[in-house]
């Protein structure tokens, strides 16, 4: 529930404040001066104005109407929820308007939060598997609409369960994520870096010019990653294999082209790990 912050009635167009509304308190920090007697243009401003005014127009012909506003002063932003509830005289006429602003931006950050929990890895905060399938979606539809060509690159570590078995779980974590670091930091800012399970990672390359390209970023990927780390006060040498799925050679869409790179960093394991292949049999079918 958001906290009051402004309630008042709006007749015609002169705002006039609520003192019978206990909670309510006049949008001082927002506005410079009392709203009380101001016409609503002139509180507001024309820019802020004009995209109420549908709202308020709504309001003035008996509709209960709630919309949601971000609004910022001195470097604060907050998140609005506005009610416009009309009023009506003893003649079912409306008289005017009861205006009620609640400040919701905790919620909203709440909310915020939530949806990006759900889409991201919680060890890594790189994307997980639901926000990999639709940004994959997403640059398969690009590449198709521009007749162009994009790549997943599907990489798992080599070795990995030695960590753990070695030097704990929470040595493993940090590994984890200093490759999540460094895979991130090896490609753009467009690319998807996801974390999908254990120790393996895809990234989604949103638009190459080829095969060789593909090929090229799976090269300095595998680079990247494959050097000491010094964790729980050791030093520790990890390799990477990977394995590359082109659009649309090798898959038409999110899974078959994800299988397609799985297939293909099998591959890159059995030729003797620290490698990357791309793919070179025929599109799988759809699942």
């Amino acid at each position: 529930m958001g906290s009051f912050l402004f309630s008042g009635v709006i007749e015609r167009d002169v705002v006039r404040a609520a003192p019978d509304f206990g909670a309510a308190r006049l949008l001082i920090s927002y506005f410079d001066a009392l709203a009380a007697g101001r016409r609503i243009k002139e509180m507001l401003g024309n820019d802020e104005y004009e995209k109420r005014r549908p709202c308020i127009e709504a309001a003035l012909r008996g509709e209960h109407v709630t919309f949601e506003r971000r609004m910022s002063r001195n470097g604060r932003e907050r998140h609005l929820q506005i009610d416009y509830v009309p009023e009506f005289d003893c003649l079912k006429r409306v008289a005017g308007i009861f205006a009620l602003t609640q400040d919701i931006t905790a919620r909203k950050q709440k909310e915020a939060r939530l949806e990006s929990e759900a889409l991201h890895d919680s060890l890594t905060g790189l994307a997980n598997r639901q926000l990999l399938a639709d940004r994959v979606s997403l640059a398969i539809a690009h590449a198709r609409r521009n007749r162009s060509a994009m790549a997943v690159v599907y990489l798992d570590l080599d070795g990995f369960k030695q960590v753990n078995d070695t030097l704990g779980h929470d040595a493993g974590d940090s590994l984890l994520k200093r490759v999540g670091e460094g895979l991130v930091a090896a490609v753009r800012e467009v690319d998807t870096v996801a974390r999908v399970g254990g120790d393996e990672f895809v990234i989604a390359l949103w638009q190459v010019g080829g095969a060789g390209d593909a090929a090229r970023v799976a090269s300095k990927l595998v680079k990247a990653v494959s050097k000491p780390y010094h964790i729980a006060g050791r030093a520790v040498t990890i390799t990477i294999s990977a394995g590359v799925g082109m659009y649309p050679a090798h898959g038409k869409d999110a899974a078959t082209l994800l299988k397609s790179a799985d297939r293909a960093l099998h591959a890159a394991k059995r030729f003797g790990k620290n490698a990357y292949r791309v793919f070179d049999g025929a599109p799988l079918a759809r699942a």
